[in-house]
Parts: structure tokens; sequence; C-alpha cells
């Protein structure tokens, strides 16, 4: 409406008398660009001023020109070369280990130009893998491969997956290396002691008390040696050394644990024949064999036979039955 009275002052005024010029000189000198409806409109990717979207100065965004090389960007769509690398454009994609866009990350030239990192800049990242921690590796100003990290044991910690670097104290055994402990009370990680399974051990595999993984108790032997116990008695790995007669490692039910032979049985050499075991890891003589006291006698008991001579007495009733069980 503004707009359009104006436009009929300036026509009336062209007709009047010159008593009515200076009103109408008043009139035609008003501001333009403060009439409501007519507004000039501003060209925002050349107005010399960083705005809107624009990455740099009137380029770069959803609306203006692409920017040239050097000119801040945050994705290849804003720049002429289709690179973004350090948040500059670029002339190539930069994306080696040890090279950069930037100027303040080159070890030389200008923004724009890919070039080598500042030497001693830190590449890569850091890994952890069976107990050794690699640390980040390092850039020699010249190649733009990335030179070896640092490596570090972790010794008797095991890797932290979620910092790729060694555990420095623990809290549980597994923030332990293979075949160590955790004592939380210290946070410290100690030698599982022989015979321990699991620990990082396959199965059928136990500690042996060094840190190492041999066979478990129960496990076939012909010798001590692959025996995490080293001990290989009655043909499988034992807990002990089990050598006292009357026991062995090989019973059913405790394959691997040192245990009584039951009472009657044999227990080869040691106590055969003549002798039976009284179930309670002792060898004593077999029933009917002669005696002179109750402790000679595998079943406990020196009795005086129907001809007069003492002999020893048969087994209980129920160790006999316990023999008998399948």
């Amino acid at each position: 409406m503004w707009k359009n009275q104006h436009l009929l002052a300036v026509a009336f005024c062209a007709g009047a008398s010159s008593i009515l010029g200076m009103g109408c000189e008043l009139i035609a000198t008003v501001d333009r660009s403060r009439i409501p409806g007519d507004e000039g409109v501003t060209n925002l990717c050349a107005d010399g001023v960083q705005n809107g979207d624009e990455t740099d100065v009137d380029c770069g965004g959803a609306t203006c020109p692409q920017c040239a090389n050097a000119k801040a960007c945050t994705a290849a769509d804003d720049c002429t070369s289709g690179f973004c690398a350090d948040s500059v454009c670029c002339d190539t994609a930069c994306d080696a280990d040890c090279d950069a866009c930037a100027a303040d990350l080159k070890e030389s030239g200008e923004s724009g130009t890919c070039g080598p990192s500042k030497a001693e800049s830190a590449c890569g990242a850091s890994t952890c893998s069976e107990g050794v921690e690699t640390g980040r590796g390092t850039c020699d100003g010249e190649s733009v491969e990335c030179g070896p990290g640092a490596e570090k044991e972790c010794e008797t910690f095991a890797c932290d997956p979620d910092e790729n670097a060694c555990f420095t104290e623990c809290s549980e055994d597994s923030h332990c290396t293979l075949c160590h402990v955790c004592d939380a009370e210290s946070g410290e990680c100690e030698l599982a002691p022989a015979g321990a399974t699991g620990l990082g051990c396959e199965e059928g595999q136990a500690c042996d008390g060094t840190g190492a993984c041999k066979a478990a108790n129960g496990e076939e032997c012909t010798d001590a040696e692959p025996c995490a116990t080293g001990n290989c008695v009655d043909g499988v790995c034992c807990d002990t050394g089990c050598d006292t007669a009357c026991q062995a490692c090989n019973i059913e039910g405790s394959v691997g644990t040192c245990s009584n032979v039951a009472a009657g049985g044999e227990d080869g050499a040691d106590c055969s024949g003549a002798n039976l075991c009284n179930g309670e890891g002792v060898c004593g003589l077999a029933p009917l064999e002669d005696c002179t006291t109750d402790e000679e006698c595998a079943s406990g008991n020196c009795l005086n036979s129907a001809g007069g001579a003492f002999v020893c007495d048969e087994f209980p009733e129920e160790q006999n039955d316990e023999e008998e069980e399948p």
C-alpha cells in the first residue's frame, strides 16, 4: 500500500505548480529501502563474510560455490577438488598415516597441498595382543609411512581390550596373564599353583606352577614331564606323587586324584598275595592269614580260630558289599 501511494504522489507532483515543488521534492527523495515491500535482496555468497552454513568466506555449504584448495571445509562436497583433509580443501585425498594438508601439521609447505606430516607426529593406534603392548607410531617428516611404536611386555598382567594397553592392576583373574591369579587386596597378579585349571589353559590342561600349561590331572601319561603337577602315577597325571602302598591315582570315579585302594583290594607288588589293603591306605594281612595282633590284619581283627591258631578275620559285610557293587 505504501509503495502505491508513493508512486501516486510522484505522478501528482509532475503536474503541480511551483508552489508545491518543495513538498514534491521531499516526497521524491524518500529512502525506498525503508518502504515495506521494497527491500533489497542480499547475496550471502558474495558479501565477504562467512555466514549461513558456509565453511569459509562465501564458499562451501549447501548453497554457496565450492571452495578452492586451502579453504576450510567439513566434507569433500565443500571443495572444488573433491578432497577435504585436516579440515581444509586439499589437492589429493591425503589419507596416508603420515601425510597432512594443513600447514600447521606438515613438515613444510602451505595448506591445500598434501605433504609429509611433521616429524615425531603420532600416527596409527596403540595395540595390545598376547601380553605385548605396542604404542602409537611416529612419523619421520619425510615418509608417509607410520614408524613402529614402542613395545612393552605386560609381564604378569593381561591386555585390557578397552584401552589396547596392559592392565596395571587387577581386580579379577581375567586381568592377569596365563596361569596367574589376582590378589585383589594388593592388585597384583601372582602365579597359580601347579594343577590349577582354566586361567587361559585349554581343556585337558592345567597350570604347571611356572606360568605354563601342561596336561591336567587324569590325562594319560608315560612319564612325569608332560604333567602339570610333575606326577605321572598309574598311567595318569596325578595330583600328588601317590607313592604310598594302598593308594592309587587311576581309581574309577577319582582318576587323577590320589585315593585309597578299597578294602580287600590289592596294590600290585606293594600289597598283594598274603596282604590286602584295608581301605584306609594301609596294607595288612589278608583274611585267614596267621596273626598275633589286630593291627596286623587288613580287616582289623585277629581272631582265635577253631583249631586254636590266631588268624585274620574276614572283612566286615558292609565292606564286602561295597566290593561286590558294579
